[in-house]
This record gives C-alpha cells, sequence and structure tokens, in this order.
C-alpha cells in the first residue's frame, strides 16, 4: 500500500449528488459532463461519484469555489459554503505545531544519523490532514529521508511524518528506526523470530536485523512531503 498521500485528496463533508443539485437550483442547469468539466475529471468518473453517493475532494472542493469566483457566483450561498469550509482549514485552533528535527536524517541508504537532536522548529499542520494520515498530533514529528533505497516511493530530503505512538511492527509498513546507532527508514517486517528490513529499490538486498546490535524502532512513516518538478 503506498503511504503517500497528498492533502488535496483528503475527503470533505460534501456529496457530489447534493453540491450538483444546489448548483442546478441556484446557479443554473447544468449536465453531468459539464459538472464533470468543472472539476477537470470525466463525465464517467462523475457517473461513478454519484452512483456510490461520493463526497468532493478537497481538491474538487477548490476547484468549484474557484470556478464560481469565475463567474462572479460569490453571493450565492453555493459559494459561501464551499469558501468558509476551505478557510476553515487554515485557522490555527485547528492545527497542530509539529516538532521538525531538521538535523536528523533517516537513511534511505546504508546508515546515517542517531535520533539525538534537538527539535529545531514546528511547522503548523491542520488537524485535518493529519486524521488524514491516522497519524497522532501530539507523538508525530517530522525529520528528512536520505538516499534513494526507498525510491520510487520516498524521495532523496523528502520530509518524513513519523509516529512516535506506532512502534509496533505491521508487516509491510515504513519505519524509522536507530540500528546500531545509525538513523534508517526501510519497510520492516517479522517472520518467524526475525525482522527484516527491505528497501523499496531493488537494488539495495534486504537484510535481516541482527539482534545482538542496537535496535530501537521510533515510529512509522505515516505521510511525506516532497517537491514536484
Amino acid at each position: 500500500m503506498a503511504i503517500i498521500e497528498s492533502l488535496q485528496d483528503i475527503r470533505t463533508k460534501f456529496k457530489h449528488k447534493d453540491i450538483f443539485e444546489q448548483y442546478a437550483k441556484e446557479i443554473e442547469k447544468i449536465s453531468a459532463t459539464e459538472y464533470a468539466e468543472i472539476l477537470d475529471t470525466t463525465r464517467q468518473n462523475i457517473s461513478l461519484k454519484f452512483k456510490n453517493d461520493s463526497y468532493l475532494l478537497l481538491k474538487e472542493q477548490l476547484r468549484l469555489v474557484k470556478h464560481l469566483e469565475n463567474i462572479n457566483a460569490t453571493n450565492s450561498q453555493l459559494y459561501q459554503k464551499l469558501y468558509i469550509d476551505t478557510r476553515k482549514d487554515y485557522n490555527e485552533s485547528e492545527n497542530s505545531n509539529i516538532p521538525v528535527r531538521a538535523e536528523v536524517s533517516a537513511s534511505c541508504g546504508t546508515g546515517r544519523d542517531v535520533y539525538d537532536e534537538d527539535i529545531t522548529d514546528k511547522l503548523s499542520l491542520p488537524n485535518k490532514l493529519l486524521d488524514f494520515f491516522k497519524a497522532n498530533k501530539h507523538m508525530t514529528e517530522i525529520i528528512y529521508a536520505k538516499g534513494d533505497s526507498m525510491l520510487p516511493e520516498i524521495n532523496d530530503n523528502d520530509m518524513l511524518l513519523v509516529d512516535k505512538s506506532q512502534t509496533n511492527i505491521r508487516n509491510g509498513c515504513i519505519y524509522a528506526f536507530n540500528y546500531n546507532g545509525e538513523m534508517m527508514c526501510k519497510q520492516l517486517s517479522r517472520s518467524n523470530d526475525n525482522v527484516i528490513a527491505v528497501s523499496k529499490n531493488q537494488s539495495f538486498p534486504p537484510f535481516i536485523i541482527d539482534k545482538s546490535l542496537h535496535f530501537k524502532i521510533i515510529g512509522r512513516v505515516v505521510g511525506l512531503f516532497h517537491s514536484v518538478q
């Protein structure tokens, strides 16, 4: 299962059917094809969303807000409802300050620093985003990835969202851990009495954690942020 998720893929509280009907009633009647064009998707996709009684994604809500602004419908109840709801995501009281350890690098290679550096900054993240990642907002920190062993899922210098409350190994999940004094980021699994560390990049072979060496799981990597070129 991929861990990379986007903030804009968060599900909102608005259903497509309700928004479509309100648009037709308050703004103008439009076809499902026209509604799909507003949301930059296909007619088939919208039909499936209607059939499944699906909710808007945040990116779809933002596109609707922009569309209503472009057609000068900012006085409509539909715009006010959608716009005000998007503003709530930026209300500081609904955010959490997540510690950032900028000097800590979890190696996606052969191993790097120990997890003993001070918190260097804090990043304010919406609680809705943390809920989306199923992250404990009181126990989550940000560290940085180094190396290419976890490509294509994790890139060099990605910001890793690490939930320190999740230290029990769930097979196939990705963890930040200290191994023999080095910080690492690997997919972990248990097999009998062994813990196996696996890289996503097949150029890096898996290895069994040596029980005679220090091994401590810092937390599970529940999400990440990286730039797009």
